[in-house]
């Protein structure tokens, strides 16, 4: 009950309390006096009491509504704004109490709230510049750690990519020797060209992947997830045969028939870095060799790329932690626990979801789920989740 009407219903009561007790009095004096005789037909009533009764009710309510405007004017009425002004500081406003002139204590509690309110409007301002810096910080940070692990990612693939440009090289070496002897048939020398041409394309193609992967600035636009997930595949197909890892290949291809089918709006580094990670991981995962399932397929409105490996595995505390930054379960030296939170941040920041479900020996399976470009999205929600995964779950 609000104090308002507690004071209105107080109000009621007093009147009719002093209403019962003045009848009380009237007839008291009546009955007690020496104008009562019964024997002459005298009633309990006094005379005259109904007059008495109307008159006073009168009084006492028109006392009572001068009262309770007045107690409105200089009390209830101020409380209200003061309660008012608190609600519009409560959501961000800028707000003064207009009678803080008054010289009564209500005066004083709104100059007190008026300051208080402005100390409250500054603190607020200040309190938001200082978190657009320092979000502004945070971003440009993980911009910092993105290309800080982008980097550590292509400086540990250079060695195993190392004999994908000797190998070529040497061919051409080979054939340039061969050619510079100058007693070779025409027709000889010709396939040496084109064996040292096919050969330096190949080495062009393998240092453009790593320097596409490597580039900083995000190029946001629509990309194919599918390209995406062959092109990092074959970033990683060279550790798979020293690993003895087989690799189980169902990504589904672009249909020329359908060319937005597994388009997203991305950056290709970015979901090549994200790729190339996971797929990093699930070999990393399988030391003694095993089977690496890749897919890649539409569901609705959605992109789903899965990485599914016959691995080690996570327990729950290690999965719950996987996406926090420098968490990692690798040697020392070998991971600096930065590539699943960036990958986990990546997807995030284009409408998506990273889910990774394992359990302890039950190998690991990553999934990636990334909105379609111009579908209405339906069935999914991004986020993030990290589960144990069941035994016949296992790929």
């Amino acid at each position: 009950m609000t104090l308002r009407r507690k004071i209105l219903f107080s109000f009621v009561a007093l009147m009719l309390v002093n209403g019962l007790i003045l009848v009380f009095m009237i007839e008291a004096a009546y009955l007690s006096g020496d104008s009562f005789n019964p024997e002459q037909g005298d009633g309990i009533w006094a005379p005259g009491l109904g007059e008495v009764v109307v008159a006073s009710a009168l009084g006492l309510g028109l006392a009572s509504a001068l009262l309770y405007w007045t107690l409105e004017r200089l009390v209830l009425g101020p409380l209200d704004e003061i309660v008012r002004a608190t609600r519009r500081v409560a959501v961000g406003e800028r707000t003064v109490i207009p009678f803080s002139g008054r010289r009564d204590e209500l005066g004083q509690l709104a100059e007190s709230f008026n300051y208080m309110a402005s100390e409250v409007g500054d603190a607020r301002a200040h309190l938001e510049d200082k978190v657009k810096a320092a979000a502004a910080e945070i971003e440009k940070t993980q911009k910092d750690l993105a290309f800080a692990e982008r980097l550590a990612a292509t400086g540990r693939l250079a060695a195993g990519i190392a004999h994908e440009v000797n190998n070529p090289l040497g061919g051409v070496m080979n054939a340039l020797a061969r050619l510079k002897k100058g007693n070779l048939p025409r027709e000889r020398a010709d396939q040496y060209f084109t064996m040292c041409e096919e050969g330096l394309k190949r080495i062009q193609g393998t240092v453009r992947r790593i320097l596409d992967f490597s580039r900083q600035r995000p190029e946001v636009g629509p990309t194919s997830a599918s390209l995406a997930v062959r092109q990092s595949l074959e970033l990683v197909r060279h550790m798979l045969e020293p690993a003895g890892v087989a690799l189980v290949d169902e990504v589904e291809r672009d249909d020329p028939g359908q060319p937005g089918k597994f388009l997203v709006v991305a950056d290709a580094g970015d979901l090549q870095h994200v790729f190339l990670n996971l797929l990093i991981n699930a070999v990393d995962a399988m030391p003694r060799g095993g089977v690496l399932t890749v897919r890649c397929e539409r569901i609705l409105s959605w992109i789903v790329v899965g990485i599914l490996d016959t691995g080690v595995g996570l327990t729950l505390e290690e999965a719950s932690a996987s996406f926090e930054y420098f968490h990692t379960t690798k040697p020392v030296g070998k991971g600096t626990g930065l590539g699943l939170s960036i990958a986990h941040h990546i997807v995030v920041g284009y409408g998506g979801a990273l889910t990774l479900n394992s359990g302890k020996g039950q190998g690991t399976k990553a999934t990636v789920e990334l909105p379609a470009a111009g579908a209405r999205q339906t069935g999914r929600q991004g986020g993030l989740a990290a589960a144990p995964r069941s035994p016949e779950a296992a790929p």
